[in-house]
């Protein structure tokens, strides 16, 4: 099978969100566990968000095997090749041609327009829904292309599925698992992605009411200069928060961290880091919102309340103040975490079966799904204090 990803925004690793993460295990696993020839693309002249060519330092944390630039684009090998080439859908047009694959695979914003050129090249169209604020129109015209779509987690499947009239499947972000450290329960309370849709300022409140508490926030999604002054200006009044710049190896965050919350004011399609921190016996908190029940599963505690500062309070006591209670937490996250359903190969052979059109009954997955938020009861759930 031949397997073009192509978006407007350069893939991984110029760009490290969860999106962009999930599609590059997702196409290492593909091309080197079940013999897929894949292919990433991405424009150079994309200019909607910050991006850059990786820092050499890098290279190793990021699978970066090695680095060609050129004035009109650019090339790495990550176990695959990535490309970015300016006049992305002349470029993109052109690939198609001489690649002939047989699933054009694209995500987040600008998905339609490299769907509909995968069609009148008669080559089938596979959308990877990551996000809930997608637009329903949008969604609904990719689905009358015919294209196969596939959700990071029950709940954006079933929310697709409700617009799109037909069925939708769902592949896990397969979440990196592999860090190899164990987080520090005398160490900080991490957020990871200080934006207002992450609820940074939720965060930032909570803080001020545990002064007792040290408090570390990780940028993912790059910030822009105004936006670090930003941030920084409001912590100026908070000497108990601490801001870290992205990071490429995300060992150095969580062995140093207790508590992971995730106070997400929109509904998150999954929540990758929730897992991440989980594989290293840290205890997540989250809203609950979209995704995050199925991420966080009784590996933690989900917020109802989750605009409510004194709620998030009520959940760090609950989760820390007794050292036994913390490793009970600490165990059930790492188990949540060791799911089969959350590894690249599991994630892989699902996504190949879409794209091959060979998928399991729904039953069989939906049973799978069950279990993995079996856990989530009134008793992992914390409503108003």
């Amino acid at each position: 099978m031949r397997i073009l990803y192509a978006s407007d925004r350069p893939p991984y690793p110029f760009f490290l969100g969860g999106a962009a993460r999930c599609a590059h295990r997702l196409l290492y696993e593909l091309t080197h566990a079940l013999g897929a020839a894949c292919i990433a693309v991405g424009s150079s002249d994309y200019r909607t968000a910050p991006w850059s060519y990786p820092d050499p330092a890098d290279y190793a944390a990021l699978d970066i095997l090695a680095v060609s630039r050129a004035d009109q684009g650019g090339s790495i090998d990550c176990g695959y090749p990535i490309r970015v080439f300016p006049d992305f859908a002349a470029g993109l047009g052109e690939l198609i041609q001489t690649f002939k694959p047989d699933i054009v695979w694209a995500q987040l914003e600008g998905a339609s327009p490299v769907l509909e050129l995968a069609r009148s090249k008669g080559v089938q169209g596979l959308l990877f829904v990551h996000d809930a604020e997608f637009d329903p129109a949008e969604l609904r015209a990719i689905g009358d292309l015919g294209c196969h779509v596939v959700c990071s987690s029950g709940f954006l499947a079933e929310k697709a599925r409700k617009i799109i009239g037909r069925r939708t499947h769902v592949v896990y972000p397969c979440p990196e698992t592999n860090f190899g450290v164990a987080g520090d329960p005398q160490g900080d309370i991490t957020m990871i992605n200080p934006h207002r849709v992450k609820g940074v300022q939720t965060f930032i409140e909570i803080a001020r009411r545990i002064p007792s508490e040290r408090f570390l926030l990780v940028e993912s999604w790059r910030l822009t200069d105004e936006g670090v002054a930003g941030l920084e200006e409001q912590l100026a009044g908070v000497p108990n928060v601490r801001f870290l710049r992205r990071v490429s190896d995300m060992r150095q965050i969580y062995r140093r961290t207790k508590l992971l919350l995730a106070p997400s004011v929109w509904e998150e399609g999954f929540g990758m880091v929730a897992v991440e921190a989980q594989s290293c016996r840290i205890p997540v908190i989250a809203s609950a919102r979209g995704g995050l029940p199925e991420s966080v599963g009784d590996g933690g505690l989900l917020v109802e309340d989750y605009l409510n500062a004194a709620a998030w309070v009520d959940a760090i006591g609950t989760v820390q103040d007794d050292a036994a209670r913390y490793a009970t937490f600490a165990t059930r996250a790492a188990r949540h975490a060791a799911s089969e359903a959350f590894t690249p190969a599991h994630s892989a052979r699902r996504f190949y079966e879409v794209c091959s059109g060979r998928v399991r009954p729904r039953s069989a997955f939906s049973r799978g799904m069950r279990a993995l938020v079996e856990g989530l009861t009134p008793t992992n759930r914390i409503r108003e204090p």
